[in-house]
């Protein structure tokens, strides 16, 4: 072949490879085209993301409220302290009133027996008590002792005044508590009633957190549930010609391949240079993990086209490979689980120069490569989004 014409084929190759990439792209954003159900869980996502937003904005203004709750509620104990430290001091004062009261009546009940002892006596009695002293001597005594029988009487009077003042200040003080008690219940009331309606509202705002979450989240599950569904059905119609027969609710894949931020689409059959493409090329960060899809036999090798490469073999034939890795994660020869690291996503072989990508190929029971791309999307979400 002469370089002309294989410059013209090649320049034919190129051509061809990317109308079947337009048309491929053309086809996920064609205008007017109904809604899939994988934009239907985007729009339902990005529906619940704005709620999540709108959550946050209601979570701190539920956390404002907690504030302002656990404020009074501070406020409540300091009063609840209070009253019960005027109610001790309530009694104490009731008690002393009480002994006081006692006191003064003592000191009246001795002061009244005295009147009337003197009353009964008369002045009479108190003459006839002072002629009868039977000496100067005997009658000065006498003189005395009347004497201090009326200066006690005068300090039971003095006695009784000084009980009665502090009686007085006692019952004052008394009547100054109670008041003090009387505004700190009446705080309680109002204290309480603004408790519990912060409380109604934050409920009301926890409820409709719950709610508006409660139905994103419903959305999305049953818009998942139906893709699922739908992955399975395009499963069954990739693997059918294979005659693989698959697992209910599963399908050759137990693992997505290359983790997170990845991206592919399904480019299998797409036209290279001398062949068509036979696998899917999953795009990821140099250096991102790469996974057993399930349990099997882990073989690395390398080739001119490939790079660095990887075979996982599971025990009925069925395999992948995976080219293009920057590294190895040295597992030649072992036996792997689903998961278990195999490698690193580069650009070795053909790809120099392209961006990093795990080329990646489905050969169930060992026969010819098929399209891994429903498969990969079972385990890796649409397009590697999951």
């Amino acid at each position: 072949m002469t370089d002309r014409r294989r410059t013209r084929r090649l320049g034919r190759l190129r051509r061809a490879f990317a109308l079947a990439a337009g048309l491929a792209l053309l086809a996920q954003v064609a205008p007017g085209a109904a809604q899939t159900t994988q934009q239907k869980l985007e729009d339902a996502e990005s529906q619940l993301k704005r709620i999540q937003a709108q959550l946050e904005v209601q979570q701190d203004r539920l956390a404002a409220l907690r504030a302002e709750v656990d404020s009074l509620t501070k406020q409540i104990l300091q009063a609840i302290a209070q009253r019960d430290q005027l109610q001790d001091q309530i009694e104490a004062t009731n008690k002393v009133i009480k002994k006081k009261g006692k006191r003064v009546q003592a000191l009246q009940d001795r002061l009244g027996a005295r009147a009337r002892d003197v009353y009964i006596q008369g002045p009479a009695g108190v003459l006839e008590f002072v002629l009868e002293a039977s000496s100067l001597s005997d009658l000065s005594d006498r003189v005395n002792f009347l004497e201090v029988l009326n200066e006690s009487d005068s300090s039971v009077a003095v006695g009784i005044e000084v009980e009665r003042e502090e009686l007085g200040r006692f019952e004052d003080d008394l009547k100054g508590y109670l008041e003090e008690q009387r505004v700190i219940l009446e705080k309680f009331k109002e204290q309480k009633e603004q408790l519990d309606a912060k409380f109604v509202q934050q409920v009301k705002i926890e409820q409709a957190i719950a709610a508006k979450r409660a139905e994103a989240e419903e959305t999305v599950k049953d818009l998942k549930a139906q893709i699922r569904r739908e992955l399975l059905a395009a499963l069954a119609v990739s693997t059918a010609s294979s005659g693989i027969k698959l697992k209910p609710g599963q399908g050759l894949l137990q693992h997505c391949p290359v983790d997170s931020p990845r991206s592919y689409i399904d480019d299998f059959g797409f036209p290279r240079v001398g062949h068509t493409h036979q696998g899917n090329d999953v795009f990821a960060p140099h250096g991102t993990p790469i996974r057993a899809p399930f349990a099997g036999r882990a073989d690395e090798g390398s080739n001119g086209l490939g790079g660095l490469t990887v075979n996982v073999y599971s025990p009925d034939g069925t395999y992948v490979y995976n080219a293009h890795m920057s590294a190895y994660a040295g597992v030649d020869g072992d036996q792997v689980q689903p998961g278990d690291l195999i490698g690193y996503v580069g650009n070795t072989g053909n790809a120099v120069g392209t961006p990093p990508h795990d080329h990646f190929e489905l050969h169930p029971g060992g026969g010819s490569a098929i399209s891994p791309y429903a498969h990969l999307n079972l385990v890796c979400g649409i397009n590697g989004a999951g």
